[in-house]
């Protein structure tokens, strides 16, 4: 093990969970058990079971933070494992990831706690993830034999990857691991850490997480699994449907929408369409086996790089608007540009945008009827406009399309 130790203390620790960012081309793997003095084993032949899980996946501006409570069942006598993480290497990386050594730069308060006690770890690198031509599919290469952890070296790390190779496949993983003591009978496991995420040419943000390592716990998957995905207020985003049939199998905690035959830029597979003006959208099934992973995007909106340059060709934005939440937090798109071609009955629109997203019921006829055609309006008759209740940045936006 290095000699490098850290304090864990909240997370997920039962699926081979692969949170992988694609916009920053990152992957962790949570979850992936291996024996002391046997190779690497994702739990197969283990006769732990993971009785519940709740996933709780909380997007904080650029951040994903992850809380997982496991139930963990043990039905033999108290045993040591050591428990690892594995973490795909960020794509490109350089010498920002070297500089990060020993850490994958982009999972920040990597935090365990074991029936009550708070863990600590250590972090290895370890050889990457490689495409077998016979399997026809990407493995891990097994790095713990014979009782040992086959990790490289800083040094082997660095000149690994060299200054000249920012876009080639990085050729190590980071592993972290640490000790874990499974008493007999129920194991309660929280596991926590947060993601940096990146940004990328197809969508606003991402974000993956790897459900079938569950499948190989001893009962095969999950007896009670909750799945809570908060994205933030007044959000739309997509799920492709890996491990579920349909929209219809999720709620939404709070307020929101459910489009279950939204159509998808990505995916061949449905991909039902969230908007939550507030709480969270929650998936929930008993037996469950998942086939597939979780993703959840927000997609990109190409309009708003469009010319606007007279009331006409300013329409596809307001059409845009229509089709899911727009982020006053985001700089993505410089909002400005659209104003120098809009009609005083565009900008009016443009300017009702945060009351609408909180419900205002609008008696200006042309407004009305906008809005009524948003697919993530919901008229509340109970809200009054508070500017004080609004974010710096939707006074500023109101103050802007007032002019």
């Amino acid at each position: 093990m290095t000699n490098h130790k850290n304090v864990i203390d909240m997370k997920k620790l039962s699926v081979l969970l692969l949170l992988l960012l694609s916009v920053v081309g990152a992957t962790a793997n949570d979850g992936a058990y291996y024996a002391q003095g046997n190779q690497l084993i994702p739990i197969t032949d283990s006769d732990i079971s993971v009785k519940k899980e709740i996933l709780s996946v909380t997007r904080k501006g650029g951040i994903i933070k992850v809380d997982v409570y496991y139930e963990f069942f043990n039905p033999t006598k108290p045993k040591n494992l050591i428990v690892g993480f594995e973490a795909m290497s960020p794509d490109p990386y350089g010498n920002y990831m070297l500089d990060q050594l020993p850490y994958q730069p982009y999972i920040k308060n990597f935090n365990v706690v074991m029936n009550g006690e708070q863990l600590t770890y250590d972090v290895a690198q370890v050889t990457s993830t490689q495409y077998d031509e016979e399997k026809q599919a990407y493995v891990k290469p097994k790095y713990y034999i014979d009782g040992r952890l086959l990790q490289w070296t800083r040094q082997q790390c660095i000149d690994a990857v060299g200054a000249d190779d920012f876009y080639d496949t990085c050729p190590f993983d980071y592993v972290y691991h640490f000790d874990a003591y499974f008493k007999e009978g129920v194991n309660i496991v929280q596991h926590t850490y947060d993601f940096v995420m990146g940004e990328d040419t197809e969508v606003e943000w991402a974000f993956s997480y790897v459900l079938t390592a569950a499948n190989r716990w001893a009962n095969n998957g999950i007896d009670d699994f909750t799945l809570n995905v908060n994205m933030g207020a007044c959000e739309s985003f997509q799920i492709p449907s890996y491990f579920f049939e349909s929209g219809d199998e999720w709620t939404i905690n709070g307020k929101g929408k459910i489009i279950s035959d939204a159509e998808s830029y990505f995916y061949s597979i449905p991909c039902p369409l969230f908007h939550v003006q507030s709480g969270c959208a929650t998936f929930h099934k008993t037996e469950f086996h998942p086939e597939g992973e979780l993703v959840v995007y927000k997609p990109l909106q190409w309009v708003f790089w469009v010319s606007c340059g007279d009331p006409k060709s300013c329409e596809p934005i307001l059409e845009a608007m229509r089709e899911q939440y727009y982020d006053f937090e985001s700089t993505m798109f410089d909002y400005r540009e659209f104003a120098k071609g809009m009609n005083p009955n565009q900008k009016r629109i443009m300017r009702n945008m945060p009351f609408a997203y909180q419900g205002h019921v609008f008696n200006d006829k042309e407004l009305r009827k906008y809005f009524e055609s948003a697919q993530w309006y919901i008229p509340d008759p109970n809200y009054k406009d508070d500017m004080s209740k609004m974010s710096q940045k939707e006074k500023e936006w109101i103050q802007f399309w007032s002019k």
